[in-house]
């Protein structure tokens, strides 16, 4: 193997170890800063479909808010309360009639006394347990989350009554929590398999999920075990609010990235996840392309590095043809000694030695003339 030949071959080798060297660092450190974009998307989403959250109950509170204020309401029960006249208690019923079949989610309403007795109800809904009735006054509470016998899904939050300053009763409004619906039913952002789940404890051993969920298709909502809960669920019905990244398993099974948030006074837990192998797939995406460029520049280097070698190889086969040459008797052979690299230099020595071997022949030819004349 000639000097070209090795050259070009080392050129060739160090250019595409180099290539291959680099492409394995790039795919791995794009697949890291990959999944961390992916990681604070999660979390972003999370913030944001928590604070949609909180603006669906305040809409339900502020729903029971206008109601607490109507004059009527409030002046008729104090009659009621005084009185007990059937009139205005037919009166109080007529205004919480009007307030249930005027607003499109609220489910029921009903007027407690000051000894939390119902004065007046109406509606389709019937709150299982006891109410949950504001401590002090003006204020809004959460009453709980319950199934209805049908499977539909119902809060509970119940208010002060004022008049003059002082609390005269409670109402408690039954609203059909569907609403949340519209904030887990949005998978921008969330791809091919990520999805939002709201969930909430029920009892000590169970979780109810409070949406449908994407990949069964199932329209009425599910309940999952304690202990055979997927960790995010775990973890935000604690309190945590944690972003997962390094992978664990759903409900189905499947790795998951995921975020969570847990909405303050509904004690609802907010899980956003996206399949792992999703991500991965940007990744894989990614190492696709890096290999297609990978493959032109090996082509680019081989041809180059060859081309490359070549040239620079050509001045040492030129100076080996020379010596060859001279060995066979063209002594009056002269290399090429313009540059100021090695090989010139090189050129140059042998000049000047081929030089100096000539002029020693010519010494000696002339030497032996002489001797024999």
């Amino acid at each position: 193997m000639d000097i070209r030949t090795k050259l070009a071959l080392a050129l060739v080798s160090v250019s595409l170890l180099s290539m291959a060297l680099l492409g394995t660092f790039a795919y791995y450190t794009s697949a890291r800063l990959l999944q961390e974009i992916s990681v604070r998307q999660l979390d972003a989403l999370a913030e944001s479909k928590k604070r949609d959250l909180e603006k669906v109950q305040e809409g339900w509170k502020d729903q029971l808010r206008l109601i607490r204020m109507r004059t009527d309401l409030r002046m008729d029960l104090s009659r009621i309360i005084h009185n007990e006249d059937e009139e205005t208690r037919a009166a109080v019923r007529q205004v919480i009639e009007d307030a249930v079949t005027a607003t499109d989610n609220l489910d029921r309403l009903t007027i407690y006394d000051l000894n939390q007795n119902e004065v007046v109800g109406f509606g389709r809904a019937v709150v299982p347990g006891k109410p949950v009735f504001p401590a002090q006054g003006p204020s809004v509470v959460y009453g709980g989350t319950y199934l209805t016998e049908d499977g539909n899904l119902r809060v509970v939050f119940t208010s002060t009554l004022e008049l003059a300053g002082s609390v005269i009763g409670y109402a408690e409004g039954v609203f059909d929590a569907t609403d949340l619906y519209t904030v887990t039913g949005n998978f921008t952002g969330l791809g091919e398999t990520g999805e939002a789940l709201v969930v909430m404890s029920e009892g000590e051993d169970q979780i109810l999920v409070l949406n449908p969920v994407r990949h069964l298709m199932e329209d009425g909502l599910r309940r999952v075990r304690l202990e055979d809960a997927p960790e995010p669920m775990r973890q935000v019905l604690a309190g945590n609010e944690v972003v997962i990244s390094d992978g664990v398993r759903d409900y189905r099974g499947e790795r998951v990235l995921a975020a969570t948030r847990f909405v303050d006074g509904l004690s609802w837990g907010l899980i956003v996840k996206i399949d792992q192998a999703e991500e991965a797939g940007r990744a894989l995406e990614l190492r696709e392309s890096m290999i297609d460029i990978g493959l032109a520049l090996s082509a680019f280097a081989i041809i180059g590095g060859t081309l490359l070698g070549l040239y620079l190889a050509r001045p040492i086969h030129q100076l080996a043809e020379l010596v060859r040459r001279i060995r066979h008797g063209e002594t009056a052979l002269r290399a090429d000694a313009e540059g100021d690299d090695e090989i010139a230099y090189l050129s140059e020595s042998l000049n000047e030695l081929l030089d100096h071997l000539d002029l020693e022949g010519r010494d000696n030819t002339q030497k032996n003339a002489h001797e024999n004349g």
